[in-house]
C-alpha cells in the first residue's frame, strides 16, 4: 500500500518503521556490495528504532557504518534516524548516499522524497526536490506505486493536473480506489473540466471506508490553481456527512461558503467547528464575527469579538474589527477606543491607521486624523485611497491648498476619482468659483451615477447659480438614491427657501427628524470606513 501523504506525513516515525523491513531485507541492487552489515546488525538497529530508542539506534548505526561505509541499507537507516532526530541535512546526505550506492532500490528514494515533503512548509524548493526524487525512482521502477502517487500528488499541488492524472492512471486499480488517491483524482478531473470523471471520483471518495479528513485537506493547496471550488466543497461536505470533518475542515468549508456570499451557511458551519475540541479559538471567533457582520448581525459580531478579546487581549486584529463593527453600529466612542488600542498594538499596520484616521476625522477635532492618514500614505504609497483620505481630512481641517493637491492626485485614479472630484467641487464652491464647482461635481456624478452626496452638492451649486429646475432634478436624484441623505435634505431646504416653495414647511419637519437621526457626515464616514471592511 502507498505510504499516505497525511498533510506532509509525519516523518519518520510511522514511515521509518514501515520502511525498515524493506531496508533490512536487503533488496537486490544493480551494484555489487563490497561490504554489507550482518543481518543481526540490521535487525538490532530495526529493534532499537521500533522502541523509539534514537540514541541507541544512532550509536549502533554509527558503529556499523564504521565497519561497512558502503552499505546502502545502513545509510538509509542512518537517514531515518537523523530525520526522526530533526537532523535534516545529515538525513538528506545519508539518503542520497544510499541512492548512489543502490540506485535501483526504492527505500532511500521514498524516504528522501518524504523528507523533502516534510520540509516543504519551510523550504520553497523542497517540493520540487521531492518531485525530482520520485521521478528518478520511476525511471528505475516505473510501476512503483508510492512514486506514482506522490509524484501525481505533487504535480497536482503545482497545478500540473494533466501530468498528475497521467501518473495516477498507472496505479493498480485497488490503489486507485484509496481515498487519498481519489481526492487527487477528483481535483485533477475538476481542474481539467472533466465533470463526469470528477463526479465519479467524488462518489467513490464519499463512500470509501478509509476516508479521513486528512485525505481532503492534503489537496487544498491544489485549488489555488483551480477556478471553481465546487469539487472541494463537495469533498469537505462528504467528510461532514460522515462525521469525519475536523475543525480545520469545517473552517475551510465555511471559507468556501463565505467566498460565495453564503454567509448564513458559513456561520452555521463555523458554529459546528467551534463545538469541536473544547470551544472556539481566536481565529475561529474572528471568522464568526466576519460572517455575523456580513449578515448585519452587528451585536452578534461584537459578542464573538468580545470573547476573542478576552482570550487574547493583545491581539490587534480583534481590537481593529471590534472598532469597525462599532462604526457600523454608530458607536463612535467605542470605535475610537478600540481602534486606538489596535494602533498601539500594531502601529505599522496600514489599515489600522486608515481606520483610526477615519474615526478621528469625525470626532471633535478633525486634525487628529492627519497623522494617521499621513502614515497610511507612507505605509501604502501605491494606494490612492490614502491620498484621497488625507485630502478629505485636510479639507475638514481648513487646509484647503494642501487638500486640493491631494485631491487632484486622487482624481487621477479610477477608485478615487469620483470622490476627489466631489471634494474639489466643494473647494471650488467655498471659493465661490461656481462654474468650476459645477464642472467638478458634474464629473463626480458622471463617474459614479449612484453618488448621492455628489448629486446633493450639484443641486446646491445649481441653486446658487439660479438653475432651480436643474437643482430640483439633481436633489431628486440624490433622494431617489438615498432617501435619508442628509446633505440632499439640507440643500433641498435651501432650494425651497430660495423659490418660496409651499413644500418648505413640511420639508423643514422632515429635516429636523433627520437631524436627530444622524450627523451630517455619517454616510460619508461609513463610505470611507468601507475601505477596510
Amino acid at each position: 500500500m502507498i505510504g499516505r501523504r497525511r498533510l506532509a506525513v509525519a516523518l519518520l516515525g510511522a514511515l521509518a518503521i514501515a520502511d525498515v523491513p524493506k531496508v533490512t531485507a536487503r533488496a537486490a541492487t544493480a551494484q555489487a556490495q563490497e561490504a554489507l552489515a550482518p543481518e543481526r546488525t540490521l535487525q538490532q538497529i530495526d529493534l532499537l528504532l521500533s522502541r523509539d530508542d534514537l540514541p541507541g539506534a544512532q550509536t549502533a548505526v554509527t558503529a556499523a557504518l564504521g565497519a561497512h561505509p558502503a552499505d546502502p541499507a545502513l545509510h538509509n537507516l542512518a537517514g531515518v534516524i537523523d530525520a526522526q532526530a530533526g537532523a535534516y541535512t545529515s538525513a538528506e546526505s545519508h539518503f542520497r548516499t544510499a541512492i548512489r550506492l543502490a540506485p535501483r532500490g526504492n527505500a532511500a528514494y521514498e524516504n528522501l522524497g518524504r523528507l523533502y515533503q516534510e520540509r516543504a512548509a519551510s523550504d520553497p524548493a523542497a517540493r520540487a526536490k521531492a518531485l525530482e526524487i520520485y521521478r528518478r525512482l520511476l525511471v528505475v521502477q516505473p510501476s512503483n506505486a508510492e512514486a506514482l502517487y506522490q509524484a501525481g500528488f505533487l504535480l497536482a499541488l503545482g497545478g500540473e493536473f494533466a501530468s498528475s492524472r497521467a501518473l495516477l492512471a498507472r496505479l493498480p486499480a485497488d490503489v486507485g480506489r484509496l481515498p487519498h488517491v481519489l481526492a487527487v483524482a477528483a481535483t485533477d478531473s475538476a481542474a481539467l473540466g472533466d465533470t463526469g470523471a470528477a463526479a465519479q471520483a467524488l462518489r467513490d471518495l464519499a463512500a470509501a471506508p478509509q476516508l479521513s479528513d486528512a485525505d481532503v485537506l492534503a489537496v487544498i493547496p491544489a485549488f489555488d490553481h483551480v477556478v471553481d471550488d465546487e469539487v472541494l466543497r463537495q469533498m469537505l461536505e462528504a467528510l461532514e456527512r460522515r462525521g469525519l470533518a475536523s475543525r480545520e475542515a469545517l473552517q475551510r468549508l465555511a471559507g468556501i461558503h463565505g467566498r460565495h456570499h453564503r454567509y448564513r451557511e458559513a456561520r452555521a458551519t463555523l458554529e459546528r467547528a467551534a463545538a469541536i475540541d473544547g470551544g472556539a479559538d481566536v481565529p475561529l471567533l474572528l471568522d464568526l464575527a466576519r460572517a455575523a457582520d456580513k449578515l448585519d448581525d452587528h451585536e452578534g459580531a461584537l459578542g464573538y469579538l468580545a470573547h476573542a478579546r478576552e482570550l487574547d487581549p493583545g491581539n490587534a486584529t480583534v481590537h481593529f474589527l471590534f472598532g469597525i463593527v462599532c462604526v457600523e453600529m454608530n458607536l463612535g466612542s467605542e470605535a475610537y477606543e478600540s481602534l486606538k488600542k489596535a494602533v498601539a498594538l500594531a502601529p505599522d499596520q496600514p489599515l489600522v491607521n486608515y481606520a483610526m484616521g477615519a474615526v478621528s476625522m469625525h470626532r471633535h477635532e478633525p486634525s487628529e486624523s492627519l497623522p494617521y492618514f499621513e502614515k497610511y500614505t507612507r505605509l501604502a504609497p501605491d494606494d490612492p485611497r490614502g491620498r484621497f483620505a488625507l485630502g478629505v481630512a485636510r479639507f475638514y481641517c481648513g487646509q484647503f491648498d494642501a487638500a486640493a493637491g491631494d485631491l487632484r492626485e486622487a482624481a487621477g485614479h479610477t477608485e478615487t476619482a469620483a470622490g476627489a472630484h466631489y471634494f474639489l467641487g466643494r473647494l471650488a464652491r467655498q471659493a465661490n468659483d461656481l462654474e468650476t464647482a459645477r464642472r467638478e461635481t458634474g464629473d463626480a456624478v458622471r463617474l459614479h451615477p449612484g453618488y448621492a452626496d455628489a448629486w446633493a452638492e450639484l443641486g446646491l451649486i445649481q441653486t446658487r447659480m439660479g438653475s432651480y429646475a436643474d437643482a430640483e432634478r439633481s436633489l431628486g436624484e440624490a433622494t431617489k438614491i438615498e432617501p435619508d441623505n442628509y446633505a440632499a435634505a439640507v440643500n433641498l431646504a435651501v432650494l425651497y427657501g430660495r423659490t418660496k416653495d409651499p413644500r418648505r414647511d413640511a420639508h423643514a419637519a422632515r429635516l429636523e427628524a433627520l437631524q436627530e437621526h444622524r450627523a451630517a457626515r455619517a454616510q460619508e464616514f461609513l463610505r470611507m470606513i468601507d475601505v477596510v471592511r
